[in-house]
């Protein structure tokens, strides 16, 4: 059996919770196609957006992997707990120290300037912040009010360089005191890496060193070079990454529901773990992409779960900080918790990335 068919075959027989068996029989037309689906080889000559990355096809492939490990006749084992599936709770921390009493200020003169009863709200919110010492942009109390005991995977920059990845003036100098807390308060801690880092030789092991000690990966934007994910959390010494997605659209863009290997050329072996994101926040709510009110965005974030629900998965959603915060998220943080009530009533469990992994590793026999 080839390397690529052997990856394939196990990708399959781990999404039913089964050890590798060489022995199961599976036509090399479905070893291929699982192959191709994993490495994303459709996107090759796909269209490409502004920020370089694949537009999502008008066909996109749903839980395919799940219906070819399903079509095998094996019985899919359950995880230990008797959970049916799992959600890891991520956020990207691509703000940070953006409030204060002047900033709250120039938000008071500009809904001054504009007429603007939202600008003015907002300009409130920004100075009761202010007043209590709490930064919006990173509103960590409410986040984990929300989440509970649940655990959570918050992804820090450590490199800003583009334009994109935001304002290093400022999220430097409040970047120490932010790991601080989120450790304090029990959230595992992972690499948010920089825009053009995919372009960088070496980026990640040089932006992981500034986190010490973590396991995972996800690309500001989205914006990875998937051939390239395994080689570097190879040498970054990183479990897992979790990029692959698409920004806008909810979706499995690798037609899984699972966490799967990612596929390494150089070596032609598995790699580190892929934890597919399923969902996020912004593609609801931004106009360039969804444009949703927190509630239509919530039939719209169910749709993308059941799947995940209905064959047993494990996957990511991501929802970025400022979306929790009471009075600046335009009801999103209250989206945020529907779903994780949702999550417990189909019988679901969310927590970390880390522990995530653990669970779906643990499961294997």
């Amino acid at each position: 059996m080839e390397p690529e068919q052997r990856y394939a075959l196990d990708a399959l027989l781990d999404a039913l919770g089964l050890s590798f068996d060489e022995s199961v029989r599976v036509e090399p037309g479905v070893l291929d196609e699982v192959f191709s689906l994993l490495t994303l080889a459709r996107e090759r000559d796909a269209e490409l957006d502004q920020h370089g990355r694949p537009l999502p096809p008008d066909d996109p492939p749903g839980p395919r992997v799940a219906e070819l490990a399903e079509g095998l006749g094996l019985e899919r084992r359950g995880y230990p707990g008797g959970e049916r599936f799992l959600v890891a709770l991520t956020h990207d921390v691509d703000l940070l120290g953006g409030g204060g009493l002047p900033t709250a200020a120039r938000k008071l003169a500009g809904s001054v300037a504009h007429r603007s009863r939202r600008r003015l709200r907002e300009s409130a919110a920004f100075a009761a912040d202010a007043l209590r010492g709490r930064d919006p942009d990173y509103p960590l109390e409410a986040m984990r009010a929300a989440e509970g005991v649940r655990g959570s995977t918050c992804f820090f920059l450590t490199h800003q360089e583009a334009p994109q990845d935001g304002y290093p003036e400022r999220y430097g100098p409040a970047l120490r005191k932010a790991l601080e807390r989120t450790r304090a308060a029990g959230v595992e801690v992972a690499l948010h890496a920089s825009y053009r880092a995919r372009e960088r030789p070496g980026a990640i092991v040089e932006e992981t060193r500034p986190l010490g000690e973590v396991q995972g990966l996800r690309h500001h934007y989205l914006r990875s070079d998937p051939a390239r994910l395994a080689a570097e959390l190879r040498e970054a010494g990183l479990r897992y990454d979790s990029s692959i997605g698409w920004p806008s659209l909810p979706g499995l863009r690798a037609g899984t529901p699972y966490p799967y290997r990612l596929w390494d050329a150089e070596r032609r072996e598995p790699g580190a773990w892929e934890l597919p994101l399923v969902l996020m926040d912004a593609t609801l709510a931004e106009e360039r992409y969804l444009g949703l009110d927190a509630e239509a965005a919530y039939d719209v974030a169910v749709a993308a779960l059941e799947p995940v629900a209905e064959h047993g998965g494990a996957v990511a959603i991501l929802w970025h900080p400022p979306s929790h915060h009471p009075r600046l998220s335009r009801g999103y943080d209250d989206l945020y918790r529907r779903l994780l009530t949702w999550i417990d009533e189909r019988g679901g469990w969310a927590g970390s990335a880390a522990e995530t992994l653990d669970r779906w590793v643990g499961r294997r026999v």
